[in-house]
């Protein structure tokens, strides 16, 4: 058994917190989970994710990285490939989501002004 001290979880809890912070973004603009096709966003943030957890395990076969640091739970999906970086993944793609849109949206705002 492992013994875990609370500092093994603040990567966690900070990805998590991330996390948090960035559904109250997309909630409040309505971007991604919040819109009117939030299916779609789910479809595409669990896309991303894959597909980038996808190309870690390529890349810890090809033996380019490997599981390290204090500050992690010690909770692994596969081998070299911890827990922490699944919520890393899920909220690089989430922030990349919820900012795609509020530029788009940003952008759209000025197009129509400047078309009046």
């Amino acid at each position: 058994m492992i013994a875990l001290h609370w500092t093994s979880f603040v990567y966690l809890a900070l990805l998590l917190g991330a996390l948090a912070s960035m559904a109250l973004v997309d909630r409040r603009a309505r971007l991604v989970l919040w819109s009117a096709h939030p299916g779609r966003g789910a479809a595409v943030l669990a896309v991303g994710t894959l597909v980038f957890l996808g190309w870690d395990l390529v890349a810890i076969a090809a033996g380019f990285y490997s599981r390290g640091g204090a500050a992690m739970t010690g909770v692994e999906l596969a081998p070299h490939l911890p827990l922490e970086e699944l919520f890393f993944i899920l909220f690089l793609c989430y922030f990349t989501l919820v900012l795609h849109g509020l530029l788009r949206r940003t952008l759209a705002g000025r197009l129509a002004r400047d078309a009046r």
